[in-house]
């Protein structure tokens, strides 16, 4: 099963860059990360998928699959959860892969 999901994170970047200096920490809302916490559940257990969040850091969406063992390696999740993105009219960054998160970030407080 193959599902994607948006979310307006409390209320815009590519394949997991964004243009930040070495120090500096790309920033997200407390509710993009409560996103990320529900996300993390519906990969749980060895399912693929992506994260993403605009470059503002108040948006988010996701794809994944669902079934660990029924997953195919050959789509790409980051790629359905950028389009989903774009078609929801923000610019992402992919955050996390799986599991994974994989850019240098903070949490607003």
């Amino acid at each position: 099963m193959f599902l994607a999901m948006p979310l307006l994170a409390a209320c815009q970047p590519q394949e997991g860059r964004i243009n930040l200096n070495a120090d500096e920490k790309f920033i997200i809302s407390k509710g993009t990360w409560d996103y990320y916490q529900k996300y993390l559940q519906d990969v749980g257990g060895g399912a693929r998928g992506a994260f993403v969040v605009s470059e503002d850091g108040y948006y988010a969406t996701y794809s994944y699959c669902s079934a660990a063992q029924a997953c195919y390696y050959n789509i790409n999740y980051s790629s359905e959860a950028l389009k989903n993105c774009t078609s929801d009219g923000y610019k992402c960054i992919v955050f996390a892969k799986d599991s994974d998160i994989i850019v240098d970030y903070a949490v607003a407080e």
